[in-house]
């Protein structure tokens, strides 16, 4: 089952949907949460590497508040993928041990981007800092260990930016 760009997402321009489950027979646990979208910057500044989301009603607790798991999910996805692009690795990175502050809520209809800094890198470790937002309102703090596999190691599977949707909304 393939998640479509949703109309009530409207990612704000240069994000393009993540397509986790492309020719996957089953949807995998990210394909579950929600439809999630990346934009690629400038190499070297913030926006290098941006995930993000508009918040729906089934990603929220009985509060009506974004359940924080969903926000540690996200994070955990800033970290790895944005951290592993941000050091140019094309790997699937393990979190090993991840630390979350919850700073402020965000509710249904909130757009909810996340980045990430490399703190350091090792051979075999990727330390990142990562924050999720909603506008200058910074929601998550985390900071994150990922495994960097030796050799060639797992590639990204099959997750990809969906270009071709990308393309055909901006014709």
């Amino acid at each position: 089952m393939q998640q479509e760009v949703l109309a009530e997402d409207r990612p704000p321009q240069g994000f393009i949907r993540i397509d986790f489950d492309r020719d996957r027979r089953q949807t995998t646990f990210n394909g579950h949460i929600g439809t999630l979208y990346a934009k690629r910057g400038e190499k070297g500044t913030a926006d290098e590497f941006v995930l993000g989301f508009r918040v729906h009603p089934h990603m929220c607790n009985p509060a009506g508040g974004l359940h924080g798991g969903m926000m540690m999910t996200v994070a955990d996805l800033v970290g790895t993928m944005g951290g592993g692009t941000l050091v140019g690795l094309r790997k699937f990175l393990p979190t090993v041990s991840m630390t979350f502050d919850f700073v402020a809520p965000a509710k249904v209809g909130d757009w909810v981007e996340g980045r990430c800094e490399v703190v350091r890198q090792t051979r075999s470790l990727l330390f990142t800092s990562i924050y999720l937002t909603v506008g200058e309102q910074k929601i998550v703090r985390a900071s994150q260990v990922a495994k960097i596999p030796t050799g060639d190691g797992q590639a990204f599977g099959k997750a990809r930016l969906a270009r071709e949707e990308h393309a055909a909304a901006r014709s």
